[in-house]
């Protein structure tokens, strides 16, 4: 798998649940874990800031870009811990 990456969060351990814009993915067929990288097949678009021009563009224009949004659902130190935007890393070259 080539596509984009994102950082295992410090203190995270199996089982996780990994959720790009909300959607489970499937380890094997949308991602991997290398070493200290979730790898996904495919290339993700990460958010860009808001700031107060795109919102106003927004608003009256409506917004349509695809962004991708990477969270992991897991066990930390036995609680259930969920990682949010999670920053995407663009693939390994």
């Amino acid at each position: 798998m080539d596509g984009s990456r994102v950082r295992v969060p410090d203190g995270m351990s199996r089982p996780f649940q990994v959720f790009v814009n909300g959607v489970e993915q499937s380890e094997g067929a949308d991602y991997q874990v290398a070493a200290a990288w979730i790898v996904f097949a495919r290339e993700l678009v990460p958010p860009r800031e808001e700031s107060a021009g795109s919102v106003f563009r927004g608003f009256f224009f409506g917004r349509y870009r695809t962004e991708h949004v990477v969270d992991v659902a897991c066990q930390v130190g036995g609680r259930a811990h969920v990682f949010t935007r999670l920053p995407i890393e663009p693939p390994a070259a």
